[in-house]
């Protein structure tokens, strides 16, 4: 089986501006991921990440000039339409994790409940008994103790959260994982075990036993989704992505590997993200 790919083409989208005129956010950006890819997108603010993410999970609304495609295997994601039920298969095949997790967590339901209730809205095949068994499976390859899962939102730590939301990211078997600025806000301690965590995610040897599927999910016998990871932290982003990707002006202005990123960045908008990491004063 080929490996799995997730791909923009020409990808276009706009607001509108003053007097009505559109504002072009994204231009005519294409992009690809392969499966198992780490991969960081970096830019400064306003530089359409979050409108590349918005389209990426198909919650844009795009405008009459807007244009491109969104692929999955080579495939066009919105051919059949944007029904939900047409896009089960593709939001079981890409699964986001935000950067507020503790406030995307559903406040009526406890730790189990929030990922097989997500199993069961994205028609992953299986009952009751097979989506529990699911969900405990990854609770448990995260580290999250059985006394925990039927705690409420509100009961749990905010790095418990974190692996809740990442739980319930994981338990459908994604081909592809997007995370919007993981260890944004996290004190050092917490921040250096979700980087651990999302290195261990990202190695097929790292330990992590995670359930995986042929339906819309990974396929047969993959246990690591490919990882994209939405950050302004370039020491997160070293840790963890082997590739990163800096935009600019609605375009991907730099795709290297992240250590020539880091030690010779060729773009204008990729030196300043270098540049601007704090040094240490010499001594």
């Amino acid at each position: 089986m080929s490996s799995p790919s997730l791909a923009v083409r020409h990808l276009t989208r706009s607001y509108p501006g003053e007097g009505g005129r559109p504002h072009r956010v994204l231009d005519r950006l294409d992009l690809r991921l392969a499966g198992s890819e780490t991969v960081a997108l970096l830019g400064r603010s306003g530089c359409g990440k979050t409108t590349l993410l918005r389209a990426l999970l198909l919650i844009d609304r795009p405008q009459r000039a807007d244009g491109g495609d969104i692929l999955l295997d080579g495939r066009s994601v919105l051919a059949g339409g944007r029904s939900a039920r047409a896009l089960r298969p593709y939001r079981r095949a890409v699964q986001y994790v935000p950067q507020d997790p503790a406030a995307s967590l559903d406040p009526r339901h406890d730790v189990l409940a929030q990922v097989t209730r997500t199993l069961r809205s994205l028609g992953v095949p299986g009952g009751p008994e097979e989506h529990e068994a699911t969900a405990t499976t990854v609770l448990s390859a995260l580290e999250l103790p059985r006394g925990l899962w039927r705690r409420h939102p509100h009961e749990v730590s905010g790095g418990q959260a974190q692996r809740v939301a990442l739980a319930r990211a994981l338990a459908p078997a994604p081909r592809f994982l997007v995370l919007d600025e993981p260890v944004s806000g996290l004190d050092p301690a917490l921040r250096h075990q979700v980087l651990d965590l999302l290195t261990g995610l990202s190695d097929a040897d790292g330990g992590l036993c995670l359930p995986v599927g042929t339906d819309g999910g990974a396929p047969a016998g993959a246990g690591t989704p490919g990882l994209l990871l939405v950050s302004h932290d370039l020491a997160a982003v070293a840790r963890v992505c082997r590739r990163a990707l800096v935009m600019d002006g609605g375009r991907i202005v730099e795709d290297v590997p992240t250590a020539t990123l880091l030690t010779a960045p060729q773009h204008p908008a990729a030196r300043a993200l270098r540049d601007a990491v704090p040094q240490m004063p010499a001594g």
